[in-house]
């Protein structure tokens, strides 16, 4: 029974030429996983506003063809009678908060209030998706007290929470750490063998590849292609649509390892085989990258306490030294990461300990006065964003840290040009993607030409080109001798772009070194609720008993 059908859905936005979706047209059965690829500005995202309704209801613009969620048309009936059937998760959890609750649970409860459910079933759905999404312990706690990652999971387990025919989410698990990310696809799987529909946009094409019945690969707004996930990921030429096959499938592409009967790539590490890659396959890679300012930023932290509320510590005497290489920062959600940053960056107050910034302590400093020394790109860019003009965003900060507006100019162009929006510079940041509003932060930051640069989850909703880009800059950054500090949760980029990393656990550091012995301590990455990277597991799958951390390592060109 088909629980969704489009025929020839084509839909433009407001005051644009482009068809944001062109022509599209396929069928979905119930209780299928439906895995959504491709590059930013793909058609994704509006092909889930489109499935949920918002399109056109909500956004308007110019609207053809057909979408049917079971017999009932998108276009002819109300919001209000399509949302009881289609739940959605947007990509920003942030976007998703109510702000009329003041606790998990009552924002959880604020859907099924409007369903009308009698309180005891409430009660009990509320429960059972808290459950499921392990945030049983932050019922009490305000939505927007939550660290990007729990505010996540809390989006996820209000929509769930409904019981929607259909579930489409946009980006879902894009701030979970690894371990969460997982629970959520298992979440989700077990939704869709019950019978729900599941229709689901990701970056990270190893989960897509494991558990989707189908992959929709969709490129300039057509679907270009569907099929099992061994049929879209063993293509040719999947660079062309900015989608890279999951690491599993490359290497075995390079080791020409193939399924004998289909003539399909393996697309998990459970296809790969037990055994072939030896000591003599790898080779090493130790970069060092000459430095162009030989002496560096400095940060100094010393048994750093803080706490949001006295009874709820949320650091505990954390020390560290930071300088030289770029540096990862990686934790569970909730470990603090973002406290710690904010607080290198004096926009919260230590309890005890000092912060010593190139010789000097940070104690009676403001945000303000470090504005020249320390860039902070946020995790939420609509946290940052406040102009209606990108060119004016990102020359924003270079003139408030004194820079002449000739400069500020020229540096805020220069800036767009590097994380490839230059033709964005005269468009309203909110009519932007997501991934594009975060790049226009790491511009606004770049162009202040600070000392040092925070980033807080930088690939967060960025497909392959955008985290090619990101690794450019900080690379760039580091040969400028600039300090970089980065939040991740996405562990391949850590590996492929860090050469020190730092463990957060529970407010605590439990790790501060090399990255490859970072990923060989699977004590370390079990209390944190981290993971190897997909080629160290790979690798230790096919008998090398190191720590593999770029596919370049082994397959060479």
């Amino acid at each position: 029974m088909n629980s969704i059908r489009v025929e020839n859905l084509k839909y433009k936005y407001p005051n644009t030429d482009t068809f944001a979706l062109d022509g599209i047209s396929f069928t979905v059965n119930k209780g299928e996983f439906i895995g959504i690829a491709g590059m930013n500005t793909a058609g994704k995202t509006t092909l889930c506003y489109a499935l949920s309704g918002l399109v056109p209801h909500f956004f308007k613009g110019s609207y053809g063809g057909d979408v049917f969620i079971g017999d009932m048309n998108v276009f002819t009936h109300e919001i209000s009678a399509i949302t009881a059937k289609v739940g959605l998760v947007f990509e920003n959890p942030f976007s998703q908060m109510t702000g009329a609750k003041f606790t998990v649970y009552d924002e959880i409860a604020f859907g099924l209030e409007n369903l009308g459910l009698p309180r005891d079933e409430m009660h009990a759905r509320i429960n059972e998706s808290m459950q499921f999404l392990d945030i049983e312990d932050l019922k009490d706690k305000n939505p927007f007290s939550l660290s990007g990652g729990q505010m996540q999971r809390l989006a996820i387990a209000s929509v769930i929470a409904m019981k929607p025919d259909i579930l489409i989410l946009d980006e879902p698990t894009s701030q979970l750490d690894p371990q969460g990310s997982e629970e959520v696809f298992r979440v989700v799987e077990k939704l869709s063998k019950e019978g729900m529909t599941i229709i689901m946009v990701e970056q990270k094409m190893e989960k897509l590849a494991a558990y989707s019945d189908r992959i929709f690969l969709m490129h300039e707004g057509k679907l270009k292609d569907s099929g099992s996930p061994s049929e879209i990921f063993s293509r040719d030429d999947l660079h062309t649509f900015g989608v890279e096959s999951p690491v599993y499938t490359k290497v075995a592409k390079a080791l020409n390892i193939k399924n004998k009967v289909t003539g399909l790539y393996p697309i998990s590490l459970e296809e790969m085989p037990a055994s072939g890659i030896t000591k003599a396959d790898i080779q090493v890679i130790s970069e060092t990258t000459p430095l162009l300012n030989t002496v560096s930023p400095e940060i100094i932290v010393k048994n750093l306490q803080f706490s949001y509320k006295e009874e709820n510590p949320i650091l505990h005497g954390v020390s560290v030294m930071l300088s030289g290489e770029p540096t990862a920062i990686i934790g569970q959600n909730g470990a603090g990461k973002t406290t710690f940053v904010k607080l290198l960056k004096a926009l919260s107050k230590p309890v005890s300990g000092d912060i010593i910034i190139n010789g000097t302590n940070t104690k009676g400093t403001t945000a303000a006065k470090l504005a020249s020394t320390i860039g902070l790109i946020f995790q939420n860019p609509n946290d940052q964003i406040f102009k209606n003009n990108v060119l004016d965003e990102v020359m924003f900060g270079p003139l408030n840290v004194g820079q002449t507006p000739e400069v500020a100019r020229v540096n805020a162009e220069k800036m767009l040009k590097l994380v490839g929006l230059s033709n964005k510079a005269g468009d309203n940041p909110y009519d932007l993607s997501l991934a594009e509003r975060k790049m226009i932060t790491v511009a606004a930051i770049l162009a202040m030409d600070t000392d040092i640069v925070i980033f807080d989850e930088p690939t967060m909703g960025q497909d392959v080109h955008g985290k090619a880009i990101l690794k450019e800059i900080i690379r760039g950054l580091h040969i400028q001798g600039k300090l970089v500090l980065c939040i991740l949760h996405d562990m391949d980029f850590v590996a492929e772009t860090f050469s020190r990393t730092i463990v957060f656990s529970s407010g605590q550091l439990l790790f501060d070194g090399p990255t490859r012995e970072a990923f060989a301590d699977q004590a370390i990455l079990h209390t944190a609720r981290l993971e190897q990277p997909h080629i160290t597991q790979l690798a230790r799958q096919m008998g090398y008993e190191g720590i593999l951390l770029t596919e370049s390592e082994l397959i060479r060109e």
